[in-house]
């Protein structure tokens, strides 16, 4: 069994990357434009 501390940054380091990946996706402007025509596409 893992530490509790180890655990808890093996999670922070976890959500931090997942974090940072879907930010990335906003550097994007197509998938900013293709987002925002799903989103209108709801209406």
């Amino acid at each position: 069994m893992m530490k509790p501390w180890r655990r808890q940054i093996l999670l922070a380091t976890t959500c931090g990357a997942i974090l940072m990946a879907v930010l990335s996706l906003y550097l994007q402007p197509s998938f900013l434009v293709n987002m925002a025509n799903q989103v209108w596409g709801c209406f």
